[in-house]
């Protein structure tokens, strides 16, 4: 069989024209679209045609995978872990397999993590604008007093910090592998509707290796807490009013997986009011978004903030790069090669659909 395969996001990850190696009897000629769709129409005139469609970023909604537009489809291929972009629904009603490329990026998002941490704990960001656009240190010959926390409390080091993990999947395990690596206490969270602690798993505990501490007790008992979850019906909004009073106010909220598990009105009013020390996103409700100064209606409402103000509410954010490394996209083309490979040859892997 000779496949037509539409890289749509090959202007995001590259992807060399000869990787692939198809068993025979199959061919391929692949189209690479080294330029960002720009509507619906778009998107469904570049795949058409398409037997296969490698997608990281672009949307594939159920009219562009229904039988009218896409005749042909019989594979997506996501080069990327996360499918909520892609209506699964109606891939599985046509029979379309779908397939990711999972743990591709935990080495660097797990970095990311780290370095969020540092970054908003030292205040680096705060202490950088600080000694480019004030005299403060000179006039005063020091600028510890930036570094406090929102409640002037000293900052703490890794040996004092609790990082509560909200997600246990290959990211959360090496996020809480290097913390540990770090002298810090991990707690990994229970589901938020779990049972209540046995016995054997009170709610004063410490977690022993991977135990399970419940959730509420993790944000209440956490310096640091790192969300790395999937973002799907049961994680919308998963951390709202109610978790923000829950929290510590010595707390540092890192998020770098989607957005949308932050009630991002609410982290807001939660950073504005004190109630946590900061926070790190590397996601938001609406990607791409404006920020600052070209912030518009409809944008993310987190980043409806100038400089001035994100220091002052200790917010770093960066915009989804944290899965960015040369060994992510590595392993990005070698699994899809593998699963695309696999599926020509009638094996299957990494699916979900």
């Amino acid at each position: 069989m000779h496949h037509k395969i539409v890289a749509l996001d090959a202007w995001h990850v590259p992807i060399p024209p000869d990787l692939l190696r198809l068993p025979e009897p199959h061919s391929y000629e692949i189209s690479l679209c080294e330029t960002k769709s720009t509507s619906t129409k778009d998107i469904q005139d570049r795949v058409k045609d398409a037997t296969i469609i490698a997608v990281t970023l672009t949307p594939l909604d159920a009219s562009t995978l229904s039988a009218a537009v896409t005749p042909n489809l019989r594979l997506v291929v996501v080069i990327a872990s996360g499918t909520d972009g892609i209506d699964k629904q109606q891939c599985k009603e046509r029979g379309i397999r779908v397939l990711n490329v999972p743990n591709a990026n935990t080495e660097s998002v797990a970095n990311h993590v780290l370095a969020s941490y540092f970054a908003c704990r030292r205040r680096l960001t705060t202490m950088h604008h600080s000694l480019l656009n004030t005299d403060e240190w000179k006039r005063t010959g020091t600028s510890t007093k930036r570094m406090h926390t929102r409640n002037n409390s000293l900052p703490l080091s890794c040996r004092e910090e609790v990082v509560g993990i909200i997600g246990y999947g290959a990211i959360g395990q090496r996020v809480a592998q290097m913390c540990r690596g770090l002298g810090m206490t991990v707690l990994i969270a229970s589901r938020k509707q779990a049972v209540p602690a046995t016995e054997n798993q009170t709610s004063n505990s410490i977690e022993t290796r991977d135990s399970r501490t419940p959730f509420t007790d993790v944000l209440r008992q956490s310096s640091v807490i790192v969300l790395c979850l999937p973002r799907n019906p049961e994680t919308i909004n998963m951390i709202s009013n109610d978790e923000f009073q829950t929290m510590s106010q010595n707390t540092i909220l890192i998020n770098i997986t989607r957005g949308g598990i932050i009630d991002e009105h609410a982290l807001l009013k939660a950073l504005k009011d004190g109630m946590i020390d900061g926070c790190a996103t590397d996601v938001f409700l609406v990607e791409p978004s404006g920020a600052g100064d070209h912030w518009r209606e409809g944008d993310s409402p987190v980043l409806k903030v100038s400089q001035v103000e994100a220091d002052e509410m200790n917010l770093l954010v960066t915009p989804h790069v944290a899965w960015y490394s040369a060994g992510t996209i590595d392993n990005y083309l070698q699994t899809f090669k593998q699963n695309v490979e696999n599926w020509c040859s009638g094996e299957l892997s990494n699916v979900i659909v």
